[in-house]
């Protein structure tokens, strides 16, 4: 499996199937290697994965992540080994614990995250499974962002899907969980060299972020505190959490991602979620425009 080319990474839930097909379709065709996308309170992941996989022919598709508090084991390896055999090499298995706050909303007692995730990849690990194997195993990557769970990553899981770190933390969590283990790096951009814009879309993307526990105790071990954290976010955050400016500079940041040993770098370009609509063949929104100019080389 070649993750080595940039991917895309997008919340794909607002848009209807013939336009997801269209989607999935571009983003191979303008040469990027894998599409990624997140469990939210919509689509059946690997539902969803059959049917990216299905419309295209080369495209990696990578759940990043599947939330592991809404199903058991055993289903989740039935569902990654049913796309890993029928699409040899092409599907990546991301799972994570979420948030707290989040799975709240959902009725789902989120106590003790470690451990619940140390026991469920102990238990897929175990899980039957009575169908053809897969000639290549799906990669389990393990969306952690914390010491003990990136520990936890090194010991059990083939990498990581790290969001929202700086290049700097990309070398540590290399550091951290060695040499040989998959870091898949979401790196949220925007194509705008307007300082002002840039960084007040940006701030109304990261408010939500800032709420959750996890990306708190992240970003403060990237050195940022309280002050950082404040009305929306510092203009040091912000630059830090998003890469925003010309083409060049995005290509920068996701260059020092991989020179600081990302094995894989994905785009969301600010604005996806939500932005492509099926417009006309001579119509194309912002965000189709930053991920053509954003393309692979």
């Amino acid at each position: 499996m070649n993750l080595g080319t940039l991917g895309v990474d997008a919340l794909m839930d607002s848009m209807a199937g013939a336009e997801l097909a269209r989607f999935a379709r571009k983003i191979e065709q303008l040469g990027y290697g894998a599409l990624w996308f997140p469990e939210a309170f919509g689509r059946d992941p690997f539902a969803l994965a059959a049917h990216l996989l299905t419309v295209t022919e080369k495209l990696i598709v990578g759940t990043a992540i599947a939330n592991v508090w809404k199903r058991e084991p055993v289903a989740m390896l039935s569902g990654a080994r049913t796309l890993a055999e029928m699409f040899p090499g092409r599907f990546v298995l991301g799972i994570g614990i979420s948030h707290g706050p989040m799975m709240t909303r959902m009725g789902i007692n989120y106590s003790k995250p470690l451990t619940f995730m140390r026991d469920y990849l102990a238990r897929l690990k175990d899980a039957p499974y009575g169908a053809a194997r897969p000639s290549i195993e799906a990669p389990i990557l393990v969306a952690a962002l914390l010491p003990k769970m990136l520990r936890l990553v090194a010991a059990e899981a083939d990498g990581t899907l790290p969001t929202f770190v700086t290049p700097e933390r990309t070398a540590q969590i290399r550091a951290e969980i060695g040499p040989d283990k998959l870091i898949c790096v979401q790196q949220i951009s925007m194509l705008e060299k307007d300082a002002t814009k840039a960084r007040s879309a940006i701030r109304g993307l990261i408010g939500f972020y800032l709420g959750l526990p996890n990306y708190l105790q992240s970003l403060r071990l990237m050195g940022f505190d309280d002050s950082d954290f404040a009305g929306g976010g510092s203009d040091r955050i912000v630059d830090a959490m998003v890469a925003w400016g010309d083409e060049q500079a995005i290509r920068d940041r996701v260059a020092a991602q991989y020179k600081a040993g990302a094995t894989h770098v994905c785009i969301t370009p600010v604005g996806l979620a939500g932005a492509w609509r099926g417009k006309s063949e001579d119509s194309t929104t912002p965000v189709e425009r930053a991920l053509e100019a954003l393309a692979p080389r």
